[in-house]
């Protein structure tokens, strides 16, 4: 079973795909001790730095480091239940809690024949279905923020790797880099940051090493998330069929997911995740590069009353400050649960104070209507947003931004709730159009929805924000784009509202 941005995709260049079936998402401790004694481990120190005799205190312990997280104090390690014990029993130690997994929501896909398979073509022709960023003001930032000024700020993708290749990225990337445990290289660029996985971790191979757990997998699997997230940051003009909110932007790609499998009851898996420690050492190299924004499109549940979670809080909580301490905003996706954030579970990261969570919106607007396919332009109009059926709300939202949903049907209900051949074709209109990959020689376009794809566009105005105020800090920009939003409704369900391009770049 495979897994895309939220439950539904449909695809250009590619074919259609529609929602049928989705799997076990969120966070999970998904663990080497199933196979073996040793399990992975997040070590958080007393010191918000790491102690010097750090390695060493965890070594003497009988545990191995996998990663050093130095301005959080904190390590992940490989380590048995008696190590575990120990270490936590070690006055210089805070908490002891496994090492948390975050996976991408996910569906089954259903090819539709509609459309053939071919190679992108110039003039941004589909632009004319990117709702979205005409909904958010960006053509007027657009004629506001000119592209050598855009150029001045870089926004940080941490998520599945980006296709350098693809004709509307370009070069858009100016960092390739991988933080995740099976590292590898790959595309024609040879960059790490490249989205495939040829390599996974096998949690049902009874004879998994924990200090080696990355082996061949059987096929090549390409994940196009993260092409799809940075597409709507900076698809450029010209380049191939859409642009991006802030096309002057640059991108800085980070892979911090991994290929892992298993089996959960009678489902057997083969997914990407992410677990904590590459995701930090991401932040914190971003943050110490000065990139000015991080867009993390991830995310998944902590319990607040869990001793086990203490340890995964605490460092989420030190990494966050430490990025804001250095001047980077992060934006994230507030969630695809369709749950209250308010209660003792919070959403990670995005529930943190200084992230920006972001909701996601539809619009009312009946672009099912259109034949499927249109020459018309598609706008959504002003006044008819709505909270997309799949969004997560609560008093942590900051901001709402377009993440698609299947519009409403004629009793004000999702065509989502429907069968995909009980919708009209138009529907797949009201979600997110953007770049994705296919494999290194077939780049794509593809309509996708979730938060996943409502953060993106906030952390690219929070990127023109900073092009046009580099000494601004992360709380300046928050402010910021909090009083420029647009007003939409309920601060529960949008925050402050939907972000607004426009407003934030004058």
């Amino acid at each position: 079973m495979r897994r895309i941005g939220y439950a539904f995709l449909a695809s250009l260049a590619l074919g259609l795909f529609a929602c049928q079936q989705q799997a076990p998402s969120g966070t999970t401790s998904l663990s080497v001790q199933s196979a073996s004694p040793q399990g992975r481990y997040l070590v958080v120190f007393r010191s918000e730095t790491l102690p010097s005799n750090a390695q060493a205190l965890v070594q003497g312990a009988g545990a191995r480091v996998l990663k050093t997280l130095e301005p959080i104090g904190a390590l992940t390690v490989v380590a048995d239940r008696a190590a575990v014990s120990r270490l936590a029993r070690n006055p210089q130690v805070l908490a002891v809690g496994p090492e948390r997994y975050y996976s991408l929501p996910k569906t089954e896909r259903i090819l539709f024949q509609e459309e053939t398979y071919g190679a992108p073509t110039a003039a941004d022709n589909l632009y004319k279905y990117q709702w979205d960023i005409r909904r958010i003001g960006a053509p007027k930032a657009w004629g506001r923020v000119p592209l050598e000024v855009q150029a001045r700020a870089t926004v940080a993708v941490l998520d599945t790797g980006v296709m350098d290749n693809h004709p509307d990225l370009v070069g858009q990337i100016v960092d390739f880099q991988a933080t995740n445990y099976c590292y590898e290289t790959a595309g024609p660029n040879n960059t790490p940051s490249y989205p495939k996985y040829t390599l996974w971790i096998d949690f049902d191979d009874p004879n998994l090493d924990p200090n080696n757990p990355c082996t061949p997998a059987p096929g090549v699997l390409y994940e196009a998330h993260g092409t799809h997230v940075s597409g709507t940051v900076a698809a450029a003009f010209g380049g191939g069929r859409v642009v991006g909110v802030a096309p002057g932007l640059r991108i800085a790609a980070y892979k911090v997911f991994d290929r892992i499998h298993f089996t959960e009851g009678d489902e057997e898996y083969d997914d990407v995740g992410a677990f904590d420690g590459p995701i930090f050492a991401a932040i914190i190299d971003a943050a110490k590069k000065g990139y000015d924004v991080i867009n993390m499109s991830l995310g998944g549940t902590l319990d607040t009353r869990n001793k086990d979670d203490v340890a995964a809080m605490v460092a989420w909580d030190r990494v966050m400050k430490y990025a804001n301490r250095m001047g980077t905003v992060i934006v994230a996706s507030a969630g695809n649960s369709a749950q209250n954030a308010n209660g003792y579970v919070v959403h990670i990261p995005s529930d943190l104070p200084t992230v920006i969570s972001v909701s996601a919106t539809g619009t009312a607007t009946p672009l099912w209507q259109y034949p499927f396919l249109t020459n018309e332009t598609l706008n959504a109009v002003p006044g008819q947003d709505i909270l997309a059926f799949y969004s997560n709300y609560g008093a942590a939202v900051d901001l709402s931004a377009p993440g698609g949903d299947c519009g409403l049907d004629e009793n004000g209900q999702s065509w989502c709730y429907r069968p995909s051949d009980q919708r009209p074709p138009g529907w797949r209109y009201h979600l997110i159009l953007s770049t994705i990959i296919v494999n290194e020689n077939l780049p794509a376009y593809a309509w996708y929805g979730g938060t996943s794809m409502a953060s993106p566009h906030v952390a690219a105005v929070a990127g023109l924000v900073k092009a046009l105020h580099k000494d601004w800090t992360p709380g300046e920009v928050r402010a910021h784009l909090k009083a420029t939003a647009e007003d939409i409704g309920s601060r529960q369900l949008f925050g402050h509202g939907l972000v607004d391009a426009d407003r934030a770049t004058q």
